[in-house]
């Protein structure tokens, strides 16, 4: 049952309005003080579905009333009350929040249809503000996660790239406002060096979990190289990588890798790409590509990796990097892989440093700027 507040400083209208009301079945309160009606609207407006006021009375006129009322419950509908010539107050009360404003004396048809629309339109509102408030929520917990994501990212990564004799590392990570699911780390693991570079399809707090996953189980190999497991067993280390990820994570989940390890003492390179984009050594003359070995991890449970095998030599360099560097795209294009093979052979005599910040430099200009995805660039030197 519709409960009503009417306020009006006419004891025979009040009664008019009530009967009108009640026959429709409409629960009444009648007011003719402003201040008291007030007083009764704060302490039941959850209840009140309209509120009807006249707009001239002694104390406190109407459009006092509705502004008060408007303060406590935007979503309040306000009826008007007005006396013939007064036109021009019924207009500015409109403009202040008015739901309608009907003329006295009132008709009965009139009033039934300005209280069935009040009411709709007040519920209208209130239903929206519940939306709104929710999808405040929904956006406060969604920026949490996004925060959380690349909290824990950035803290997976390596705060520093460790100093082996004989090599020169260096890294440029860049992480765009969608938090992706690139990591990269470089380790001494005694005979050799280990390094890799992976890239989660997914992202937000998804790529966050899945990296470390993947993070955690790379960590594994000193220990388990130490404690003579895995030696010399470059691709079953992946091999069990793809089934940790297919056994525990949604099949529309994946994640391209690329692991490898240097012989310290004869620097012979061992690689294993798991659907990862093609790397590259480039030498003092040409360069070696180094394709995929093995399908993406975590898609398919019978996958089976190789290992590619390549010697260093005094000045090469090993570059590593995601596809958030070849990706970057302007007009539909995008910077693609022969423009990186051709920049890094371009730089075959540069820094590593140099290097980096010339791909950086290429690729933003490329793309105007934009970041659609993480970036990971990994330079490793043989010195």
């Amino acid at each position: 049952m519709p409960k009503i507040l009417v306020i009006d400083d006419e004891k025979t209208i009040l009664e008019n309005i009530k009967f009108i009301l009640e026959l429709d079945n409409n629960e009444v309160i009648t007011v003719s003080n402003g201040k008291e009606a007030l007083e009764i609207f704060k302490n039941n407006c959850s209840n009140i579905d309209v509120v009807i006021t006249d707009m001239k009375m002694p104390e406190m006129s109407g459009m006092e009333i509705l502004k008060e009322i408007k303060k406590m419950m935007p979503e309040m509908s306000v009826i008007i009350l007005t006396g013939h010539g007064d036109l021009e107050n019924a207009i500015h009360a409109m403009k202040e929040g008015a739901f309608e404003y009907l003329r006295k004396p009132v008709n009965a048809d009139n009033l039934t249809i300005a209280i069935n629309n009040a009411i709709n339109k007040k519920n209208l509102l209130l239903e929206n503000a519940r939306i709104n408030k929710e999808l405040l929520e929904y956006q406060n917990y969604m920026q949490g996660l996004h925060d959380s994501a690349l909290k824990i990212l950035l803290n997976m990564l390596p705060k520093n790239l460790p100093n082996i004799p004989g090599f020169n590392f260096l890294v440029e990570y860049k992480s765009c406002d969608n938090v992706g699911g690139d990591m990269y780390d470089v380790a001494d693991i005694g005979d050799y060096v280990c390094f890799y570079v992976f890239d989660v399809s997914s992202h937000g707090i998804l790529a966050s979990v899945i990296s470390t996953i993947i993070k955690s189980f790379l960590q594994n190999i000193e220990y388990n190289y130490r404690q003579g497991i895995n030696r010399r067993r470059f691709p079953e280390i992946v091999l069990d990588l793809n089934l940790e990820l297919y056994t525990n994570t949604a099949q529309n989940i994946f994640a391209s890798l690329f692991l490898g390890f240097i012989d310290k003492k004869t620097k012979t390179l061992y690689t294993v790409s798991a659907g990862h984009i093609n790397q590259y050594v480039i030498l003092k003359e040409g360069y070696t590509k180094l394709e995929s070995t093995g399908p993406i991890l975590g898609v398919f449970n019978d996958a089976t990796y190789n290992c590619s095998v390549n010697h260093l030599n005094k000045g090469d360099k090993i570059w590593l990097f995601t596809d958030g560097v070849i990706e970057v795209s302007r007009n539909d294009k995008t910077f693609g892989d022969e423009n990186m093979l051709k920049l890094l052979q371009d730089c075959k005599n540069y820094s590593i440093s140099d290097t980096i910040k010339k791909i950086m430099q290429a690729t933003e200009e490329f793309s105007d700027g934009s970041c659609h995805d993480d970036t990971t660039i990994l330079g490793i030197e043989v010195l």
